[in-house]
Order: C-alpha cells, then sequence, then structure tokens
C-alpha cells in the first residue's frame, strides 16, 4: 500500500515537473526570438505557467518594425517602406494557442526618370506576415478565421488577403499606371507554441519590358532615411 502510495506521489511528482518544464522554456524561446522584449510579457508567461490564467496584456508596449529600402539610377526611382508592430498578444499555456498581432502600413513608389509620362504600366504591393512554431498556423482578418485559402474582406480593401503555400498570410494590391502602392493592415495569428515570427513587404514594378523587384528588408538596398516621399500626390 505505501509502495503504491510512493509511486502515485512520484507520478504526480513527475508530471508536474514536466508541465513546469514546458511552461517555461517554451515563452524563454519566444521572448528571445521577439526584440525588446518587456518584463510584463515575461511576467504574464510565467503566471500562465504556473496557474493556466493570464495577466492582461498591455496592449501600449508593443515591438516595432520599420524597414525602409531604395534602388535609384538614372532610369528610375524605387521606394519601399513598412511601418509596423507585432507583438505576442497571447500566452496560451499549455492547452490554448499563442496568439500574435501584426498592424501597421506598408508603401510603395515607383517613378520613372526624364520622362513626362513618369508611371510604371503596373506596380504591385505585397505584406508578408509568417509565424513559425509548434502546429498548423491560422489566421484572422477582420471577423474571418482561416487556415488557408483567401479572405473574401480583401475585396472590399481593393487587396487580395490569402494563406499561401508556405502558411504565410499575404496581403496583396494591384494598381495600372500609377507611381504609388499602399496596404493599411492589421492582422492576427494563431499557432499552438509559437518560437518566432515576423514581416516584411514586397514590390514590384513594371514598365515595357522590363520588371524590377524590392523587398523591405533588403540588406543590399536597407536605408535609414528614404531619399523620396512615398505619399501620392495630390
Amino acid at each position: 500500500m505505501k509502495l503504491k502510495t510512493k509511486i502515485k506521489k512520484l507520478s504526480i511528482y513527475s508530471m508536474l515537473f514536466a508541465s513546469l518544464s514546458l511552461s517555461i522554456l517554451t515563452p524563454t524561446i519566444v521572448a528571445i526570438q521577439k526584440t525588446n522584449a518587456n518584463a510584463y510579457n515575461y511576467a504574464s508567461y510565467v503566471f500562465a505557467g504556473f496557474t493556466g490564467l493570464e495577466l492582461p496584456v498591455n496592449k501600449n508596449k508593443k515591438n516595432n518594425v520599420i524597414q525602409y529600402a531604395e534602388k535609384s539610377n538614372e532610369k528610375f526611382y524605387f521606394g519601399i517602406s513598412l511601418e509596423g508592430r507585432q507583438d505576442l498578444a497571447y500566452y496560451g499555456g499549455l492547452f490554448y494557442q499563442d496568439k500574435i498581432s501584426w498592424d501597421g502600413i506598408a508603401k510603395a513608389k515607383f517613378r520613372r526618370k526624364n520622362r513626362y509620362d513618369d508611371n510604371p504600366d503596373k506596380i504591385q504591393l505585397a505584406v508578408t506576415s509568417w509565424i513559425s512554431g509548434i502546429g498548423s498556423p491560422s489566421f484572422q482578418v477582420g471577423a474571418e478565421v482561416k487556415y488557408d485559402g483567401n479572405f473574401s474582406v480583401g475585396g472590399k480593401l481593393n487587396t487580395n488577403i490569402a494563406i499561401d503555400s508556405n502558411g504565410y498570410l499575404v496581403s496583396e494590391i494591384t494598381k495600372h499606371n500609377s507611381k504609388y502602392a499602399k496596404i493599411i493592415y492589421d492582422f492576427n495569428g494563431w499557432k499552438y507554441k509559437v518560437t518566432s515570427f515576423d514581416q516584411y513587404a514586397t514590390a514590384s514594378a513594371e514598365y515595357g519590358y522590363t520588371k524590377v523587384l524590392l523587398t523591405s528588408n533588403s540588406t543590399y538596398n536597407s536605408v535609414s532615411q528614404l531619399s523620396e516621399s512615398l505619399e501620392e500626390e495630390e
């Protein structure tokens, strides 16, 4: 009888130790991936790991993502920017999914030089938001939540919003005979256990038989400040 009691106690202690180890390890990995992680969120992870409950998320403390890149030569100027925020909005603990939030504005401008008609034939801009970790991701745009496919809300915003084959959320807009493109976004994503997450913008411009590509997080084309405004002229 005593042996059964000892075995039972040992089993309970083992389960508690495993649960505690996982609850501590997972948020630590996530915290390392987050730039400028704050102590408030860390306290939330620890509290959630021990109690299964969640401390209120501090909505005022988010991780800023500022990315600028440009190309310029004698034929054209091409600039792109992404000014947004991203955060681990909810830590799910052992039984619920982690939630990531992204919001911000992406802009692109392509101007042909030394021409009266300086618009490209077509300009495309896309924002990609992604999560890696354990489990399949799902995303929310407006009131829609999906694991794959297109979001109908994109049509109201004149954009195509879909989950691609890599499991990334991509919001894309295409404009013809215009120098400018802009996307204002506010997305959420879930995954059972998140290890990393990020966002970036890509743009392409076409004129004649020429196509030019640019990415906001490009190492080669990155700049601290854009040489031209990306705001659309009235």
